[in-house]
């Protein structure tokens, strides 16, 4: 079996599409024989910053807009919650905000009241996260209340289908008060046997029983289980899992604690995936890889690799004693495949029986402000593996652009691996401005995609 390599990968979209503030190729699904990319804005300035769903037609290479936020009139709360995506003048004067800012979820699920398979996307917005529905790839309706009946939930991410059960996760908070990316209000998991209805329920104790569980962060269906990780800002990522069986909230076991024993140098979990029967998960610490409001890090990600029976491996990262005995890493590589500036895994897919990761990498970020204005480098990283063990890099330094600074979304279809981007190309700028005039004229703008 061979992997995939640098020359491969083709461009198939860049500059957001003609978007320069979609920066985020935030989520991707194949459904009726397309792509559909879901692309969010995020440091939305304005009523043209939105959130975005395209299809690609994998034929002729086209793409379509077919879903694009309806633009909402601000009121006074909704011009101070808007204040918060970037702040400034700007966006305090702006009269209006497309309903979503972003598209950060999507998958294809069929249930009660799905007469076929639909496509279902999550969103972030000023007024609340939803999901929307589609039947048919082109118009698309909210299945979901507002923060599902809380308005200051920024958005829904994590769907996942499970024994015939659609899954999400609440993320993030925003208010008139303030903002906060990562913690929702409450740390916990919705799950609807029948979205199409638009009922919603908890499917687990607010975080899982521990208030330190500031929120759940990602899921993954493997081993006949629904695996869900959390981010604990006091001791660490937690692993749980749970058949899903009877009514919500269902019974939950724990599988991993204390970030796998590094504690809160892996605060987060990140990106879960099965393969060869096991689970890999990675880590993350939110941000640049550093926590400064909690004091964390910084700390670069590991990939941890689990069993069916609990018993796990350390792929990357730190070696280190543990209740489960002496750990190292399977790969002889640290934290961050080596690199102290891949603070995540972002993406991962499973392709031509091989397991591609993708990375936050802030390198560029840290020498636009720290670097006296040196050139930048760095840029996302993809790697892979056909083992799980042994691991050769893919792509780096962003694959030619220094903006591309992670690997937002990885997706194995039939026409290739697809790979959207997220793209830091205004921070960029604006701190080489200020930290030694760096040259980002040729940086462009808004995510891009690539096939292979």
């Amino acid at each position: 079996m061979s992997l995939l390599d640098a020359a491969q990968f083709l461009p198939v979209a860049s500059g957001g599409l003609g978007h320069s503030g979609s920066t985020l190729a935030h989520a991707m699904v194949w459904f009726r024989d397309a792509l559909y990319l879901g692309a969010s804005a995020p440091a939305a300035r304005g009523p043209e910053d939105l959130g975005r769903i395209h299809r690609l037609d994998p034929a002729t290479g086209a793409w379509a807009e077919v879903h694009a936020a309806p633009v909402l009139a601000l009121d006074e709360g909704g011009k101070a919650r808007a204040a918060w995506l970037g702040g400034g003048v700007l966006r305090q004067r702006a009269g209006a905000m497309g309903r979503e800012v972003g598209i950060c979820a999507m998958t294809v699920f069929q249930g009660a009241g799905d007469a076929a398979p639909c496509l279902y996307a999550g969103t972030m917005s000023l007024w609340g996260g939803q999901v929307l529905r589609s039947e048919d790839g082109e118009t698309f309706t909210p299945v979901m209340a507002p923060g599902n009946g809380d308005d200051s939930v920024m958005s829904i991410r994590g769907l996942t289908g499970f024994g015939g059960r659609l899954f999400a996760l609440p993320s993030g908070t925003i208010t008139a008060e303030g903002l906060d990316r990562e913690r929702a209000p409450q740390a916990t998991v919705l799950v609807s046997d029948g979205p199409a209805g638009g009922i919603w329920t908890e499917a687990c104790l607010p975080g899982f029983g521990d208030p330190s569980n500031r929120g759940v962060v990602s899921l993954c269906a493997a081993q006949g289980y629904l695996y869900a990780g959390t981010a604990n800002t006091a001791r660490g990522f937690q692993l749980w899992r749970t058949r899903a069986e009877g009514a919500a909230p269902y019974p939950w076991e724990r599988v991993l604690t204390d970030g796998a024993f590094r504690f809160t140098h892996n605060l987060s979990t990140a990106a879960m995936a099965e393969f060869g029967g096991d689970l890999y998960i990675g880590t993350r610490i939110p941000g640049f890889g550093h926590d400064p409001d909690n004091d964390v890090g910084p700390a670069a990600c590991e990939l941890i690799r689990l069993r069916q029976d609990g018993s796990w491996d350390l792929i990357f990262g730190e070696p280190r004693f543990t209740p489960d005995g002496l750990k190292v890493p399977l790969s002889a590589m640290g934290p961050g495949l080596g690199d102290p500036y891949n603070s995540a895994i972002w993406s991962m897919a499973v392709h031509g029986g091989a397991l591609y990761i993708g990375t936050q990498n802030w390198e560029p970020n840290d020498l636009a402000l720290n670097g006296g204005g040196a050139p930048l480098r760095g840029g996302f990283q993809l790697w892979a593996s056909t083992d799980g063990a042994s691991w050769v890099p893919v792509l780096i330094d962003g694959n030619g652009s220094v903006a591309s600074t992670g690997v937002r979304a990885l997706l194995a279809t039939p026409v290739g691996l697809i790979l959207g981007t997220q793209n830091h190309s205004r921070l960029l700028q604006t701190q080489a401005l200020l930290h030694g005039g760096a040259d980002l004229a040729e940086a462009s703008a808004g995510f891009d995609v690539w096939l292979a």
